[in-house]
C-alpha cells in the first residue's frame, strides 16, 4: 500500500499531490487522466483545442474549467452540472467571487496552485466530515494550454463518492 492509499484508508486528507502512480477511487478520474494523456502527445500540455466535447461526455458533469490568470484569481470558464447541483452556478466568476463554501474555495485554490506550480496532473482527497458524513471527495486537476506550451487553463474534476456504512 502506498502513502496515498494509506492516508485514504485512514480517512485522512491527501494532497494536493502528483496524480501519477496510484489508482483513484472514482473511475471518472481514471477516465479523465487517460483522456488527458491521449490528447497530450509530445507537448508539455494538451492543447484545449484538442479537447472535443463529444470525447468526454461522461466527464462533463464533474468538470470545472478555469483560466490561469497572472494575478492568481482563477476565472471559472465552465462549471459542470454535478457541481452546479451541489454549489450553484459559478460559470463566469472569479474564484474569489464564487459563492461556494469557503472551505471548498480554499481547497480548490490549493489544488489549482499546486497544478500550476508543478505543471503536472495533481490529486487531492478529503474524507467525510461531520457535515458530509456519507461522502468522500476526490479531485483531479489537469493542466491545459492554448498553444501546447504555456499552461493557461486547468481542467479539474470533483467527484463525491458515497461511503458505505
Amino acid at each position: 500500500m502506498n502513502q496515498v492509499d494509506s492516508f485514504r484508508a485512514g480517512r485522512r486528507p491527501v494532497g494536493p499531490v502528483e496524480a501519477e502512480g496510484f489508482g483513484f477511487i472514482s473511475p471518472v478520474l481514471t477516465e479523465a487522466l487517460a483522456f488527458w494523456r491521449s490528447i497530450k502527445s509530445d507537448a508539455p500540455f494538451p492543447r484545449r483545442a484538442d479537447m472535443h466535447p463529444e470525447q468526454v461526455v461522461a466527464l462533463w458533469p464533474y468538470i470545472l474549467m478555469v483560466d490561469v490568470p497572472e494575478d492568481g484569481d482563477y476565472f471559472v470558464r465552465l462549471f459542470g452540472q454535478t457541481l452546479v447541483d451541489a454549489y450553484g452556478e459559478q460559470t463566469g466568476r472569479k474564484v474569489s467571487e464564487s459563492t461556494v463554501p469557503a472551505v471548498v474555495r480554499e481547497r480548490s485554490k490549493l489544488l489549482f496552485d499546486y497544478c500550476v506550480a508543478h505543471a503536472v496532473p495533481c490529486y487531492a482527497y478529503w474524507p467525510a466530515t461531520e457535515r458530509r458524513i456519507l461522502f468522500d471527495v476526490e479531485a483531479l486537476c489537469l493542466p491545459l494550454s492554448s498553444d501546447g506550451v504555456t499552461l493557461d487553463r486547468l481542467m479539474s474534476l470533483n467527484v463525491n463518492s458515497r461511503r458505505e456504512l
